[in-house]
């Protein structure tokens, strides 16, 4: 119990280190002298590090001690955090959020991976419901903490709180994670991908996992100055608004193993994918009209965060078992796309931004569209059908 309880709190970590940080960013603006581009980059140069090392912690993972890979990646991490709470001037807080992004990596990447280990496929839907709704339940009340931090401490207190989780997660893992046998035919290098990457089935369902995502890591990148900045929402209300979403989904995946049971993984997977579309839609709609109300908006999202739990716990179990003996590298494949793209999606938004909700609206149908094509070739072709109940 203690091992499971440190890999989620080590994963928590991963999420809650951009969402309790998030509502800094006017306050950044206006400390650092900084453009919504500028300040965007605190997020873009964490998630392109974070990116380019879970490849390399993916690599390490499978053919090394994954306890070693987790262990020296927190270290990382955790000096990272020093370099952001006594940052006397935005480069060295670049800084910081690199080394942050660089060693949140290993965890970010092995942690579900150490669980997988231990269960059979069959349980893993159910397990993964528990684990993301103890994680996403983290990451609803993260912005509240957040915005209060920064509300009675200033942007620094809150990467003073992420600095204390990262070394209560170091000093846990310590602990609690286990030894795992090493693969030494499993090559160092970046080759090691091109197994995975020349496989069609693994791509689709990588490429559909990736942009799942991107929905709602441009929704958080763009939140805080879309509904601060230009909706006049308060800073100790601004937490609530993102709270709620991440805390839907956590409540939905928190019950998911119940659903699961009483429909079965095969309408549960059909029938949210079905919903993803439409809510996917509806964001396009309230985009394009012009509709620029922050309970509106989140009223979408929250719908849309609601129905994305059932492809993504059922899916990306299967995803790990796709190549045998590749279960780290395909974590960290998918995890590296899906940070690489949604660095990319933050650039162009925060480009084209001009004080609305049109260009972040049209990027989450976007990719939402897209995820859903990859998951229907999924389906189309049979690779899902015989292990679903």
């Amino acid at each position: 119990m203690f091992r499971f309880i440190t890999i989620v709190f080590i994963d928590i970590l991963s999420g809650v280190e951009v969402d309790l940080f998030i509502p800094s960013f006017p306050e950044l603006q206006r400390v650092f002298d900084l453009s919504p581009f500028s300040v965007q980059l605190t997020l873009s140069i964490n998630f392109v590090a974070y990116c380019l090392c879970s490849l390399f912690a993916g690599t390490l993972g499978d053919r090394y001690n994954r306890r070693h890979v987790m262990l020296g990646s927190l270290v990382i991490f955790v000096l990272g955090s020093f370099c952001c709470v006594f940052a006397p001037n935005f480069p060295v807080l670049l800084l910081g959020r690199l080394l942050q992004g660089i060693g949140m990596a290993g965890p970010a990447v092995l942690a579900y991976v150490l669980i997988a280990d231990e269960y059979p496929i069959e349980q893993q839907p159910a397990i993964l419901g528990i684990y993301n709704g103890i994680f996403n339940l983290s990451v609803a009340f993260a912005p509240v903490v957040g915005s209060y931090v920064n509300l009675y401490f200033n942007w620094r207190g809150n990467f003073v709180v992420i600095l204390a989780l990262g070394v209560i997660s170091l000093a846990m893992g310590y602990f609690a994670i286990p030894n795992r046998k090493s693969d030494p035919t499993i090559s160092l290098t970046l080759k090691s991908y091109w197994p995975l990457l020349t496989s069609t089935k693994l791509m689709a369902y990588v490429l559909g996992m990736c942009f799942l995502g991107i929905s709602y890591w441009v929704f958080v990148g763009m939140a805080p100055i879309l509904y601060m900045e230009d909706m006049g929402v308060e800073l100790n209300h601004f937490g609530f608004y993102q709270g709620a979403i991440a805390g839907v989904f956590s409540l939905v995946s928190i019950l998911s193993p119940k659903i699961l049971a009483a429909y079965g993984q095969k309408k549960c997977l059909a029938y949210s994918e079905i919903l993803c579309g439409l809510s996917a839609v509806g964001i396009l709609l309230i985009a394009v009209f012009g509709i620029d109300q922050p309970m509106i908006i989140t009223g979408a999202m929250v719908i849309l965060a609601s129905v994305v739990v059932f492809p993504f716990n059922i899916l990306y179990p299967l995803s790990l078992e796709v190549l045998e003996n590749s279960k780290a590298r395909t974590a960290a494949l998918i995890n590296a796309g899906r940070l690489l793209l949604t660095a990319l999606a933050l650039l162009v938004v925060s480009y084209l931004y001009a004080g609305t909700f049109l260009p972040i609206g049209i990027t989450i149908f976007a990719s939402t569209s897209i995820s859903l094509f990859f998951f229907w070739v999924i389906h189309r072709k049979g690779w899902a059908n015989s292990s679903l109940v």
